[in-house]
C-alpha cells in the first residue's frame, strides 16, 4: 500500500503546514496572535497526523474514520485562515495561496473518502431475497 508520505494529499497538507509556519513567524508577539498561531498550527498539523495514523490502519472503516478527522481539521484550518484575516493578523492576499492549497487538500480528502466508502460498500454483499419452494407433502413412493 506504500508509505503515507507518498500520498499526494499528505504532501499537500504538509505544504500548508510549512506555509503556515512561515506566515505566523511574521505576526506580532501579542497574546491574541500567539493564540491564533497555536490554533492554526495545531489544526494544520492535525491534518497530516490523521492521514498518517489512518494510513497505518490500512483499509476499511478505521482508515475512513481518520481521513474524516483529517478533513475536519482541514475545515478548522480554513476557519482559522478566515479569522486571522478578519482580525487583521494577515491580509487576504497573503493567505490566499495557503487557502487554495488547503481547499485542494479538502477536495482530495473528500474524493478519497468517497472512493474508500464505495470500495467498502462493494465488498458488503447481501444475498438477495429469494423464494424457495418447499413441499409440505412428500411425493408418494
Amino acid at each position: 500500500m506504500g508509505d503515507y508520505s507518498e500520498l499526494m494529499f499528505y504532501q499537500k497538507a504538509q505544504q500548508v503546514t510549512v506555509g503556515i509556519n512561515a506566515l505566523i513567524k511574521e505576526w506580532p508577539k501579542t497574546m491574541q496572535a500567539q493564540e491564533m498561531s497555536r490554533q492554526i498550527f495545531r489544526s494544520a498539523t492535525s491534518i497530516g497526523a490523521n492521514i498518517a495514523e489512518g494510513h497505518g490502519r490500512h483499509e476499511g472503516t478505521e482508515y475512513i474514520h481518520y481521513l474524516i478527522i483529517a478533513q475536519g481539521s482541514a475545515n478548522e484550518t480554513d476557519h482559522w485562515f478566515r479569522t486571522v484575516v478578519d482580525v487583521g493578523l494577515s491580509s487576504k492576499e497573503k493567505v490566499q495561496a495557503l487557502v487554495e492549497q488547503n481547499n485542494e487538500v479538502r477536495r482530495m480528502l473528500t474524493a478519497s473518502i468517497n472512493t474508500l466508502k464505495a470500495k467498502r460498500d462493494e465488498h458488503r454483499t447481501r444475498e438477495e431475497s429469494s423464494s424457495y419452494n418447499i413441499e409440505t407433502n412428500p411425493p408418494n413412493e
